[in-house]
Formats: structure tokens, C-alpha cells, sequence
């Protein structure tokens, strides 16, 4: 697999992400949830309350010099 960018493997996280968007009256917005707080993964989030078929593993990019980068794989 190559990565859509030049940062080094160690710039790279997993981090468990929730994908539920939230939807309010004027606009939706994507839950902030980053972690899977639940035991069975047939059961709801205990951190944020959606379904935990909704979390998922992702590998990112958090470049040491700060800049943002779009690099993102989802894992599994």
C-alpha cells in the first residue's frame, strides 16, 4: 500500500473513529467521537451513544511540523 503522501510511517496513527453524522435543523455535522467506548461491538458507543457498527479503525497522518494532511486509510 502507498500512502497519498510524503510523511514519514511514524507520522502515521490508528485512531477509532465514529462516522455517524449528526443532523441538526440547519446543517449536519460529523460526530467528534474518537474512541470506541463499548465491550460488544453489536452494542451502542457508551461515549457517544451510536452504534458501534458506525466506529471504525482509520490510519492517519499527523505530520510532526503541524500542517494538515488529507492522508487517510481506513483499516479492516
Amino acid at each position: 500500500m502507498t500512502d497519498p503522501c510524503s510523511h514519514s510511517d511514524s507520522e502515521h496513527h490508528v485512531v477509532n473513529v465514529c462516522e455517524e453524522v449528526i443532523h441538526y435543523p440547519s446543517e449536519d455535522y460529523p460526530c467528534v467521537c474518537t474512541g470506541l467506548s463499548a465491550g460488544d461491538k453489536k452494542s451502542a458507543c457508551e461515549r457517544c451513544g451510536h452504534p458501534a457498527s458506525k466506529h471504525q479503525n482509520v490510519r492517519i497522518c499527523r505530520p510532526a511540523n503541524g500542517e494538515f494532511c488529507v492522508c487517510r486509510t481506513i483499516i479492516g
